[in-house]
């Protein structure tokens, strides 16, 4: 009897040391807004791939697709991936301090928009600025999401 509970003692540490060990390397993956590389700053572009699931064919043509239309109307789009959203409480609040941080959009339109995928949380989370809405409606960032950021993750 007394053999029984040592093992048992024995198999409870093992797998409070297991359940630490699985917990530690995804805690290092938490991510704060400030940590996430800004593109524009650091290559001129619009994606900034920190979760390291696009391929640089997709992040290219993303890249490209998104200089068309800030010259065409002067939108300004970022697309970020992070490998998870925490210690943020959701990942809607991370998006948020993430396009306030970033300040996407101009200034005197705040016409921005920020689609965050994040991998770990299993989201995607648009924000967009009060004026986009006339220069690109809802409906047209959802169509957007869905076939320039959706589609080419599912390929990548």
């Amino acid at each position: 009897m007394q053999l029984l509970a040592v093992q048992s003692k024995q198999a409870f540490y093992a797998g409070c040391v297991g359940l630490a060990l699985m917990i530690a390397p995804s805690s290092s993956l938490a991510v704060m807004v400030e940590e996430v590389p800004n593109p524009r700053q650091a290559n001129r572009g619009w994606v900034s791939d920190t979760a390291n699931i696009l391929n640089a064919a997709t992040e290219k043509k993303l890249n490209q697709t998104i200089s068309q239309l800030e010259a065409k109307n002067g939108t300004e789009i970022a697309v970020v991936t992070v490998p998870n959203t925490a210690p943020s409480e959701t990942p809607k609040a991370f998006a948020t301090q993430l396009f306030n941080h970033w300040k996407i959009g101009k200034a005197n339109s705040n016409n921005g928009v920020l689609f965050l995928v994040s991998k770990g949380d299993r989201r995607v989370e648009i924000e967009t600025g009060y004026g986009i809405e006339p220069v690109l409606p809802n409906a047209q960032v959802q169509r957007f999401a869905r076939f320039l950021i959706f589609k080419p993750l599912h390929g990548c």
